[in-house]
């Protein structure tokens, strides 16, 4: 590919130029002899616009509404005047004007395209938003067919221009730093999109796409001295920052600052890495373009011009880099890289895809949901972000993955057996869970992940199969579920047939022999092994195993876990996680991952989409009504999708199900579905055979209760023994019904949550109507409230803690204690009540408590 190159030079301002004055412009565009020379560069903005520019990308995004909306509103509307009178500045006298005219007239050859390059050392230049640049007639970058690109250079010894010759594949080494502490980001969602737009050229073995593990940068320096696999384009998927005049670790303390990337450290802490030690790393390593999806990569200090990422990259010889001026949101850098690397695979150029990816951002400027109060539904935030990624060139770059037919390889595709299908309203969420799961494989453990039943541990499990090889770090999966029974020969023997090993010299009941054999099959195919399900086989399980049988399985899972160069990667899923055997508790050798609800987003997601998929018209699932359900239930996958089908009743409102839920519970199923996820009852019912009959006859105790209980408020309102109430904790555990949450440093006594069907359930068996334990309830959480509203004022932060988890039984206990006729007690309660509604901002939860948390005809006023 050729460019029409025309390059503004800006050289140091005349000697006794104002402070407004930047430098000294110099045009050429040498493929058709044009020059012009010793205009000023005067500065188009003032301090204050380069500071509202600033705050557009930096801060707007935060606070996208009232007087913030207006001001950034205002912003956007004056970037076309930016960019007219950063034109005017560039080519405002009659000769450079009539340079830009010839060179803009010029007709194109085939294939040929237009291209400005900056160049200069001088960092007030280089701040300019030269991306905004506007002839009256439009953005010159957003051109539908012939974009303009907008190219950085800085004034060193330029190397002779080249196209990038290399054998197929193209290969793109990705890292996706996720320190702990910097604020996280799903993993997924900026990798996602390159292979998505990557894969139909990896599937024919043009290009391929390794993830670097772990993301540190001994691992980078390592996988760059593998000069038999060279790199092509190394992209940074992760936070960068620019600090200024302040030492990052590895670099030294620059007079105007220094860019840095937050690589991770051995343990995924951070590790932030200075510019010039990156540069150290990539300098020779013959990698022609690197691509910096990190917020402030091409940020740059006011008196070094090579203090950014980027320039510093450039001038240590990398042929081209892509860096972000400013803070870049993830759903921004997700749409850009998605359009840059589709043009790459069809084979465009990278400036061509640079701009590509820009005009992504232009046309498409929603970004990420913007919510100010709970109760709204929130709306997605519109950002002109266009102009934020910066493209550096030093030399003529052009990656082309095509090859003659004959040299490439196809990709061969993951194997897979007895992995579950998709879940039916698509996986969303759970990144932490992943890339938790990631790490442990990764050192080598076996992995529990546990949970109560309908959390989707298997979904998780899935998800985690599917990514991990997808990226790289598995060439197949074999998942086994222990649902209805198994041990150690039914788990070698099916990883055997997976592996294409289980002929008829293989016997799975010599496990030592299997388990040479399987071993030696790992190395050469890296497998991921999950069993499923493995609450089936523990004591009290529906096939419970024998404990040396138990003992055998266990061995088998741990020798699997430690085969060479990590080619066996092992998950477990159990709704229990005493596994009542050394080799599987968390430490060195294992990391148990509890699996709780989803976050609430995600949870409301899913929602969204069950109901569009049921064609059940949102109208009928109002936001607020929504989040409480999805709260209700503990945001558990399950229970969103068998409670939510109900609305196909057109006679149910989401606040019917929610007041009659224990009522309704019956009917919450999915007759398409088999086994414990046909409905929820048949879940926890599955959960309960593990209680004694004398058990169960006390847990119907804890019917009153809403989500759970703090350990002492349930004994003293249940009145079990704390003898039989230990053996009925641990039974309860075991099975998956409540866990022990710590509320804060100070409060010592544990808050048991329960599984969010568990009280529901409850309140239909007999016994559950008991008046005296429903006064205990009601008379217990109204002194609690009592008590933490004074205590609010010694310890609030402990304090608040408490009432936000116990605030359902709170709230239960008000219309209890008025039906009882203690208004006195009623009203303190309602004063405290709203209290803490009114400090939390639940302003409509504060109208729908009864009272609405103010004394009216049916309590009795207090006069001081």
């Amino acid at each position: 590919m050729s460019v029409l190159d025309l390059a503004i030079t800006v050289g140091a301002p005349p000697p006794g130029a104002g402070p407004e004055v930047l430098g000294t412009i110099a045009l050429t565009c040498d493929a058709i002899g044009l020059s012009h020379a010793a205009d000023p560069l005067v500065d188009p903005l003032s301090e204050g616009e380069h500071k509202e520019l600033d705050w557009y990308l930096e801060e707007f995004w935060k606070w996208p509404f009232e007087g913030f909306a207006d001001r950034g509103a205002r912003i956007e509307r004056t970037l076309p005047e930016i960019g007219k009178r950063l034109f005017r500045s560039a080519f405002g006298s009659a000769d450079a004007r009539g340079v830009f005219l010839q060179w803009h007239r010029e007709p194109l050859e085939e294939g040929q395209r237009r291209q400005i390059s900056l160049r200069t050392e001088l960092p007030a230049a280089l701040r300019l938003p030269w991306e905004l640049l506007h002839d009256e007639q439009g953005y010159l970058v957003l051109r539908t067919r012939n974009p303009v690109s907008i190219v950085r250079r800085l004034p060193q010894a330029q190397l002779s221009d080249r196209s990038a010759k290399f054998e197929p594949p193209l290969r793109i080494l990705l890292v996706t730093a996720r320190p702990s502490g910097t604020g996280f980001i799903d993993p997924r969602t900026i990798s996602r999109a390159l292979f998505d737009a990557l894969d139909p050229l990896a599937d024919t073995g043009s290009v391929e796409v390794e993830v670097l593990r772990p993301p540190t940068l001994t691992a980078l320096r390592t996988r760059l001295r593998d000069a038999k696999r060279p790199v092509h384009v190394l992209h940074f998927d992760g936070h960068g920052h620019f600090e200024p005049a302040v030492a990052a670790h590895g670099g030294p303390c620059m007079d105007g600052g220094t860019g840095t990337l937050a690589f991770e450290d051995e343990d995924g802490g951070h590790a932030p890495v200075a510019a010039p030690l990156l540069t150290q790393v990539l300098q020779n390593s013959g990698v022609p373009l690197v691509v910096l999806n990190a917020c402030r990569s091409a940020r740059g200090g006011d008196s070094d011009a090579f203090s950014s990422v980027a320039a510093a990259l450039v001038r240590s010889g990398i042929d081209a880099v892509v860096a972000m001026s400013a803070k870049v949101l993830v759903v921004a850098a997700a749409r850009y890289v998605e359009a840059f690397y589709g043009a790459i695979a069809e084979g465009e150029p990278v400036q061509a895809a640079h701009e590509r990816g820009r005009q992504r951002l232009h046309d498409e400027p929603r970004r990420h949901v913007y919510r100010r109060r709970r109760e709204e539904r929130g709306a997605h935030v519109a950002l002109c972000d266009f102009w934020l990624p910066h493209f550096y060139q030093q030399r003529l770059l052009q990656l082309s993955p095509r090859a003659p037919a004959s040299r490439r390889s196809p990709r061969e595709a993951p194997r897979f057996t007895g992995l579950p299908e998709d879940p039916r309203y698509g996986f969303a969420g759970r990144g932490r869970e992943l890339l938790d799961v990631e790490r442990a494989l990764f050192r080598g453990k076996i992995v529990l992940l546990h949970g109560f039943g309908g959390t989707g541990k298997t979904a998780l499990a899935a998800e985690a199969v599917r990514w991990l090889c997808r990226t790289g770090m598995y060439r197949g999966a074999c998942f086994v579920s222990l649902e209805h029974g198994g041990d150690a020969t039914r788990v070698l023997g099916r990883l055997a047939e997976h592996l294409g090993v289980g002929d008829g010299a293989f016997d799975p009941g010599d496990a030592k022999a299997a388990l040479a054999r399987l071993i030696s099959a790992l190395v050469e195919r890296p497998t991921l092994l999950v069993v499923d399900n493995l609450e089936s086989v523990l004591p009290g399980g529906e096939a419970a195993l024998p404990a040396s049988e138990r003992a055998a399985l266990w061995q088998a899972l741990a020798q699997l876990a430690t085969a060479p160069m990590g080619s066996c990667g092992v998950i477990l899923t159990s709704r229990d996680a005493a596994l009542g055997d050394g080799r599987l508790a968390p430490g060195q050798r294992a990391m148990h991952r509890e699996v709780r609800g989803m976050e609430p987003d995600d949870a409301h997601a899913l929602a969204e989409r069950l109901l569009g998929d049921l064609g059940i018209d949102p109208k009928r699932a109002p936001y607020p009504e929504l989040r409480d359900l999805l709260q209700k239930l503990d945001h558990h996958p399950l229970a969103i999708q068998l409670v939510l089908r109900a609305l196909a009743d057109r006679t149910l409102t989401l606040k019917a199900i929610d007041e009659e839920f224990a009522t309704l519970l019956p009917t919450f199923t999915d007759d398409t579905e088999t086994g414990r996820s046909r409905s929820l009852m048949a879940s926890l019912e599955y959960s309960l055979r593990r209680l004694s009959e004398e058990q169960r006859g006390l847990l119907v105790r804890l019917a009153p209760f809403e989500g759970g209980a703090s350990e002492d408020d349930l004994l003293a309102i249940t009145e079990i023994p704390e003898a039989a109430w230990a053996k009925l904790r641990q039974a309860l555990e075991q099975a998956a019904l409540i866990r022990a949450e710590q509320v804060h440093e100070v409060w010592a006594t544990p808050f048991l949550r329960f599984h969010p069907v568990l009280a529901p359930y409850l309140r239909m068996q007999a016994g559950a109507e008991d008046e005296a334990l429903r006064e205990r309830y009601a008379h217990r959480y109204a002194q609690l409230a009592r008590y933490l509203y004074h205590a609010d004022g010694r310890q609030p932060v402990a304090a608040r803690a408490v009432v936000r988890i116990e605030m359902p039984n709170l709230r239960r206990a008000l219309p209890l204690r008025i039906a009882a006729g203690a208004l006195d007690e009623a009203a303190r309660l309602a004063d405290s009540l709203a209290r803490f509604l009114t400090i939390f901002g639940y302003r409509r939860e504060l109208d729908d408590t009864p009272a609405g948390g103010r004394r009216d005809a049916t309590l009795p006023s207090c006069a001081g």
